[in-house]
Order: structure tokens, then C-alpha cells, then sequence
């Protein structure tokens, strides 16, 4: 997979699965991850953290407390140890779902990065945000970065300038997307980045209107707003002209395309 081609095909929206298909299946898991990835979607997006003894593992909350119904941070523990928690305590998207008195697909755990990798394998794009930016996991996840390929088919997404420029001290090809400016991505912000040498951003709804996806295209940027769940919120920023679109329901973005097309 070439993921610039995917932003550069006429017409194409990019669907990328937000935590995989997390509306269905339990967020950060290898089965959401398959799932996405077997129903179509383009990309899928999880979040990296670091354990005790700094193994990158994909975890989005500062604790294990929604997800895997245990306390403490990643930092705080051994791989080893994280390995016998049950990672599916909550149901649906963060933004809408439960936790659960018992986990919802027992014997589902808290995945490493190269896990994933290898679980995963080729044919999905990756979007690959970094929590934990101290300096032996950015260099873990750049080893891996750099070790599995994934030049032409994933990139990392960073808070800020400063990690990103760490991220191209450690490799300068490892392509790139500060978060800094989202809810506030204005036309300067799209050229700094364009400037640094990114290729994608993530702008808020509240970023996108249809100024702000001529600029982007101008500028050949590729843009994934984050984020839309609705078939409603899918047609009004597509009809905007956005390119790409994190979700946590895959299934019914790629229907509001799939519909658009008939």
C-alpha cells in the first residue's frame, strides 16, 4: 500500500478506523484492529504508551482503569504483568460507551506495538499516535517504524514541534503529523506544517470548512479530520471536500460513500 495514492485518487475519501472499529469491538485490540481492516477501511489509528521496562504497547488513557479494569499506568508495570489483564471492559466508542462489570471478549489483551504489526500486517495504512514521547520509546517506535517499512503506509502523530524534530533527529523519513494546532488550524498553522515538511494533519470539525480544504489541497497536504460517527456529519464535511475521516464506526462511513456513489 502507498498511502499518499489513496489522497491523490480523485474523488476518494479516506476512512480511516478510529482505535480500529472501536463502535463495534473493544478499542486497541487486535480484533478491532482485523475488523477494520476486513471490512475495508484504509487506515486504523491506536495510540502508543510505554511500559515499566519501555516496551511501546497500545493503550490511548493514561491508566488501564476504562479498558482493562486495573489501576496504575503502563509505566508502572512489566509487560509481562500487563499481559494477564483482560483489555475489553468497555463497550463502544470513547465518547458514547460503557464499562463493563465483565470483559466483553475474555482472552483479549493489551497489544504491543510490534504486535500489531505483525498481527496486522500489510494492506491498512497506519496512523500511529505517540503518548508516550520519553526518549528510549520515540527510538523504539522509530526502530520499528523503520524495521516493518512502513514509509510508504503509516506515519506518526506527535503533540507537538519538539517531538517532532526528536522524531527527525532519531529519522528523517519517517513521515509526520503535529497535533499542536487542532481546534485551532487556521491557514498559517496548514503552512508551518507544510514548511516542517509534514504531508498530513488532523483538524477538529470546527477546523473544517470549505476555505480550509482548498488550502489544504493547494498546499498538498492530506487532511483526516477527526472525528465523524454519522452518516449525517460524513455527507456535510465530505460535501466540504475533505479528504479523509478518523471514525469509530467504519462501516457506516464507508456506507454513506458507497451510497454517495450509487
Amino acid at each position: 500500500m502507498i498511502l499518499k495514492k489513496l489522497y491523490e485518487t480523485p474523488e476518494q475519501i479516506v476512512v480511516t478506523a478510529h482505535r480500529g472499529f472501536s463502535g463495534r469491538y473493544p478499542e486497541n485490540t487486535i480484533p478491532a484492529f482485523l475488523a477494520a481492516k476486513e471490512l475495508g477501511a484504509h487506515l486504523i489509528e491506536f495510540d502508543v504508551r510505554g511500559t515499566k521496562d519501555d516496551v511501546p504497547i497500545i493503550l490511548h488513557d493514561a491508566t488501564f482503569e476504562r479498558t482493562a479494569n486495573q489501576p496504575g499506568k503502563p509505566i508502572d508495570y512489566l509487560l509481562s504483568e500487563i499481559k494477564h489483564f483482560e483489555a475489553s471492559f468497555w463497550s463502544g466508542s470513547h465518547f458514547k460507551g460503557k464499562k463493563l462489570a465483565e470483559p466483553s471478549l475474555p482472552g483479549t489483551k493489551v497489544p504491543t506495538f510490534e504486535e500489531v504489526l505483525q498481527q496486522v500486517g500489510d494492506g491498512i495504512g497506519l496512523n500511529i499516535q505517540v503518548y508516550d514521547t520519553s526518549p528510549h520509546i520515540l527510538k523504539k517506535i522509530c526502530h520499528l517504524y523503520h524495521d516493518y517499512d512502513l514509509y510508504e503506509r503509516g506515519y506518526l502523530s506527535v503533540p507537538d514541534f519538539e517531538v517532532a524534530r526528536c522524531v527527525r533527529e532519531l529519522n528523517e523519513n519517517i513521515e509526520i503529523c503535529v497535533l499542536n494546532r487542532q481546534g485551532k488550524m487556521d491557514i498559517e498553522s496548514l503552512r508551518e506544517q507544510k514548511e516542517f515538511g509534514c504531508h498530513y494533519v488532523q483538524p477538529l470539525q470546527k477546523d473544517v470548512t470549505e476555505e480550509f480544504c482548498h488550502a489544504v489541497k493547494e498546499m498538498n497536504l492530506y487532511a483526516n479530520m477527526f472525528y465523524s460517527n454519522t452518516k449525517e456529519d460524513n455527507l456535510r464535511y465530505i460535501e466540504l471536500g475533505l479528504q479523509g475521516i478518523l471514525t469509530d464506526h467504519p462501516d457506516i462511513l464507508i456506507d454513506t460513500i458507497e451510497n454517495m456513489c450509487d
